[in-house]
């Protein structure tokens, strides 16, 4: 392969450019690769969780404190941005998207710390590392996805790394060709993308994310034509998008007055940050988990601005969970003596199980939180990063921590929490909940004296037992597995998939519940969402049940989730 030769090098600056230039072009794009959703459901959000997992990692960074004083050595930053983009990472999307960082640290780590700029041959381990990590993280790997995208870059970088006189820039524009060439074949792959006549959204995030990579060791950074109007983003209409200037500097804050506090506290170090970007909700998950992990602990302002104190041994953590609630600005750390200082309770003094939920709605919320459980807010379009989970995981005041995702696009960035918890010497489960019904169903078998494996057991078990529909309108008009769809149509759907299409609701209820229950069905579950109406369901039951058994038990919850007017769950 003729290239020309790289006029950048990949050593630290430039690693840091390539995450502000992937961050403007997933800015530019996320609308766009929505779009590319093939479910006509309004709940697609790829492109924004690809650019929230990118912005999120650069806001941590950008703030973050140097405690040594000494220039960062390239395997030290490229872990720091790695670290970064797995805390904010949100959807199965923006985790796989974090594994290419995640593999350059790893790649470079291993080739040891005086590496000051990346060998194409180092860049190339990277990418097969990453390629490596993400299918190792799906359960039921599916060719046509971004898995077949991150394959292929691989593979093309480790080609163009084995040439003799290979350059860095050389082995990322043959990952970016290969990218895009799987791109282009995933609706050969996969035949619910030819029939919408799109590609993977993953993979066309992805292959973002590598031309990133590319453009800044070609010297062009984010300069060039808009990759969005390439071929394979044909058929998606252009859409509105956020102003790309302020999504990358982000705006002026205002400074909040230094808050008091005590003299002196346990650990080694005062942390003090402006919180923004946060809400009262947030705000109180921080102030717990900071009162966990330090002490001396103030969260204070509001209903956007907050200022935080904590004292403690490790900076980082409280930065981190600073991050995971918001965005942290005007950081300063100060030493304390560490005279008299109590150490901090050991995990074997905790109780045994507790348990982390997702939740999308107030509601939802209020229930999961009377069984005892620690929630994290996560919604289509608003989905909780790993660092949100981490930081939920940490709040609980448990020997083992329980984490239900509730939603099968939550479910590596629940995994991933996991890892990093285990790393930091918690026990962490995951149980394998895609809906808040399943949620529901586990935690009313949970038993907090139980040992966590025994909780696991007979939580999974329920979980698995528990069917699961729904109704959503559709989002714009598209195909389903019964018939095409118009934008505004009800659409039913039971265990994900789409089994009804109708003007009207009453049809789709009728055609759901009638999936979901039958003669073995002993009780239903029926959470009400925004604007959704209890009488509706009910006049469709009466009609049913005579048809059926008149013993069915019915649990009514106000769960005030968006998207999903009506949630079931049939046990």
């Amino acid at each position: 392969m003729a290239v020309s030769a790289p006029a950048v090098q990949l050593d630290l600056l430039a690693a840091r450019r390539w995450a502000l230039t992937a961050r403007a072009m997933l800015a530019e794009a996320r609308p766009r690769i929505d779009a590319l959703n093939v479910f006509p459901v309004p709940d697609g959000d790829t492109g924004t969780n690809m650019f929230l997992t990118v912005d999120g990692a650069l806001d941590m960074l950008r703030e973050r404190p140097d405690l040594t004083g000494k220039p960062l050595q390239l395997h030290e930053g490229l872990g720091l941005i790695a670290r970064g983009m797995l805390l904010s990472a949100r959807g199965n999307s923006g985790v796989i998207l974090s594994q290419l960082a995640r593999g350059l640290h790893e790649a470079v780590a291993d080739a040891g710390p005086e590496l000051q700029s990346v060998r194409p041959d180092v860049l190339a381990d990277a990418f097969v590392r990453a390629d490596a990590m993400a299918w190792a993280g799906v359960t039921s790997p599916v060719e046509g996805t971004i898995l077949s995208v991150s394959r292929a870059a691989a593979a093309g970088a480790t080609r163009a790394a084995a040439l003799r006189d290979a350059e860095v820039h050389a082995v990322a524009l043959a990952a970016l060709q290969d990218a895009r060439d799987a791109l282009v074949r995933t609706p050969q792959q996969l035949p619910v993308l030819a029939t919408a006549g799109v590609v993977d959204a993953g993979g066309a995030g992805l292959v973002l994310l590598v031309e990133a990579l590319e453009r800044v060791l070609s010297g062009r950074g984010a300069e060039g034509p808009d990759p969005t109007r390439a071929s394979w983003f044909g058929g998606v209409p252009a859409t509105a998008v956020d102003d790309v200037a302020a999504a990358v500097e982000g705006s002026p804050l205002r400074t909040l007055p230094r808050v008091p506090c005590e003299e002196h506290g346990d650990g080694a170090h005062e942390v003090m940050y402006l919180l923004t970007g946060s809400d009262p909700a947030r705000a109180d998950h921080l102030r717990a988990h900071l009162a966990r992990v330090g002490s001396s602990v103030l969260v204070v302002g509001g209903p956007g601005e907050w200022r935080v104190h904590v004292h403690l041994d490790q900076p980082q953590a409280a930065l981190e969970a600073g991050a995971a609630a918001g965005r942290v600005e005007q950081v300063t750390i100060t030493a304390l003596p560490t005279a008299g200082r109590v150490p901090p309770a050991e995990i074997t003094e905790r109780p045994a199980v507790g348990v982390v939920t997702c939740a999308a709605g107030d509601g939802l919320a209020a229930v999961f939180r009377r069984a005892g459980a620690q929630v994290v807010r996560s919604a289509p379009g608003a989905r909780a990063s790993t660092g949100q989970l981490l930081n939920g995981i940490w709040v609980v005041e448990a020997r083992g921590v329980i984490l239900l995702p509730n939603d099968p696009d939550t479910l590596l960035a629940a995994q991933a929490a996991a890892d990093a918890a285990g790393r930091d010497g918690l026990v962490v489960e995951v149980i394998d909940s895609v809906a808040a019904v399943q949620g529901l169903a586990a935690l009313a078998v949970l038993h907090h004296d139980d040992d966590l494996a025994a909780n696991v057991a007979a939580m999974q078990e329920a979980v698995d037992a528990t069917r699961h529909g729904a109704l959503t309108t559709a989002g714009r008009d598209g195909p389903t597995p019964v018939g095409p769809c118009r934008a505004g149509q009800w659409l039913g759907l039971v265990a994900g998939r789409i089994v009804t299409v109708d003007d009207a609701p009453a049809s789709v209820l009728h055609g759901v519940l009638a999936a979901l229950v039958d003669e073995d069905t002993e009780r239903l579950t029926v959470v009400l969402g925004e604007g959704a109406r209890r009488g509706a369901v009910q006049q469709v039951l009466d009609e049913m049940l005579p048809q059926r058994h008149t013993e069915l038990g019915v649990d009514w919850i106000e769960g005030g989730q968006p998207t999903y007017p009506w949630l079931f769950g049939a046990e």
